[in-house]
């Protein structure tokens, strides 16, 4: 079998199969806001990987990649390091003191959890301004009390391109329009 790889200069040779759907879902959150709805294991992480090379190579500004736990920022931060040819890639959590984080908040990629991401913009340790592409993992998680909300909130109206994943669309046609609202 001949595999074929996305080729990019930010992303290391060989490291990302190309699949049609991922690259055409990806061209889709490159020119607006979209959410992303696949099943687990079809790579809305690859999806996510292909749309931050885009931005970081052609816009000012750095990415802000939020996973709802530490387990799978975490899981993002090594995908991403495994896969790009960056260095400037940062995890971010509430384990890491305030000191730590205001170093670790200049870097080009950021994958961090929600909380200490709603915190750290209200204390201003971090600023909306620096990013040009903020992407939610587990995006239905964006309405109600959830720091999601708060956060979608600070960079609505905003020129920033957001990308929401998830593999799970509540099923009440309210709750999914609200999501989409909120992303947009």
């Amino acid at each position: 079998m001949n595999s074929q790889y996305i080729e990019h200069k930010l992303i290391k040779k060989e490291s990302i199969e190309y699949r049609e759907y991922q690259v055409s879902l990806a061209n889709q959150a490159i020119k607006e806001n979209c959410l992303v709805v696949l099943p687990t294991g079809l790579g809305k992480t690859t999806v996510a990987l292909q749309v931050i090379t885009e931005f970081l190579s052609r816009r000012t500004g750095g990415v802000l990649f939020l996973a709802p736990t530490r387990v799978l920022a975490h899981q993002h931060y090594e995908f991403l390091k495994k896969n790009l040819l960056i260095d400037d890639i940062a995890l971010i959590t509430g384990e890491d003191p305030v000191e730590k984080r205001k170093k670790l908040w200049i870097n080009s990629i950021i994958c961090a959890t929600p909380e200490i991401t709603k915190n750290d913009l209200g204390r201003q340790i971090v600023s909306p301004n620096q990013f040009n592409l903020i992407i939610f993992d587990e995006a239905h998680r964006t309405i109600g009390d959830y720091a999601y909300a708060g956060i979608a909130e600070r960079f609505q109206n905003t020129n920033i391109r957001i990308l929401g994943m998830t593999a799970t669309l509540p099923s009440e046609k309210e709750k999914a329009t609200e999501i989409l609202n909120i992303l947009k």
